[in-house]
């Protein structure tokens, strides 16, 4: 795991400022995490009779956050999106010593949690004047994400985050992050230089450590304040503000 400094370094932004913006998607522009506790809560709560709302919050926030280790065997191709999401489901039954569901109640499950899930996507608070921001200063953006890039663009849509023309998915830049190929599919679309192209994710390794090998300037977008680095894109606002290079559109 990468050791994330504990002072941020506003210094990045100098000689020259940055020219574009690449965003991860899920936990940094949409808060996937809170959608998925309540689709999870709604669609447990007839399976888990007898165990108390305090348990099945606890196991709601390990399905969310992957307790099961299940998405990174997705993108390596180990399983399928719906199997990643069934060993998620199955640990959370059993850390409730509940017995997994079987195949045909699960594909129902899976159907009905992902019409619910979607109902509840939602950017953060801060996103939409952020991007604001970045429009009126003339500067490109874009999302990079470790997902179908069709998926996520639809999420964006869902989530009232319309604005971009950019997306990268793991599908359509043929690798994950960290690797650099999404970093660098996404900078080419943007037409932006990597060393001026600004990455914000709240992953210390795919984001983090994938965008800085890949040349961009990286930032950790720690939301939960573990690490006195920028908790919100309003703190990333004001550090862009005085760094951006405008950039004049024919």
């Amino acid at each position: 795991m990468i050791e994330i400094s504990n002072a941020f370094d506003s210094s990045i932004f100098q000689d020259g400022g940055i020219e574009g913006v690449l965003f991860d998607i899920d936990d940094t522009l949409v808060d996937l995490r809170s959608a998925a506790i309540d689709a999870f809560l709604v669609m447990v709560s007839d399976l888990l009779e007898g165990v108390t709302a305090d348990q099945q919050r606890t196991v709601a926030q390990d399905f969310a956050d992957d307790g099961a280790g299940a998405y990174e065997r997705y993108m390596a191709g180990e399983i399928s999106f719906l199997g990643q999401r069934q060993l998620r489901l199955n640990r959370a039954f059993e850390l409730v010593h509940r017995e997994p569901l079987s195949t045909d109640a699960y594909l129902q499950w899976a159907e009905k949690y992902e019409s619910l899930v979607k109902e509840s996507w939602k950017p953060f608070d801060d996103v939409q004047a952020h991007l604001s921001a970045l429009t009126t200063r003339g500067i490109p953006y874009g999302a990079v994400s470790n997902n179908v890039e069709a998926y996520q663009r639809m999420k964006l849509e869902r989530s009232g985050l319309s604005g971009f023309a950019v997306v990268i998915g793991s599908d359509t830049a043929g690798a994950p992050k960290p690797d650099p190929a999404p970093f660098l599919a996404g900078c080419a679309q943007l037409q932006t230089a990597p060393a001026r192209t600004l990455y914000v994710g709240d992953n210390p390794v795919n984001d983090v450590l994938g965008a800085n090998n890949a040349g961009l300037v990286a930032v950790f977008l720690d939301r939960e304040s573990k690490h006195s680095t920028v908790s919100t894109l309003e703190e990333l606002t004001a550090l862009l503000g005085k760094s951006i290079v405008v950039r004049e559109h024919p």
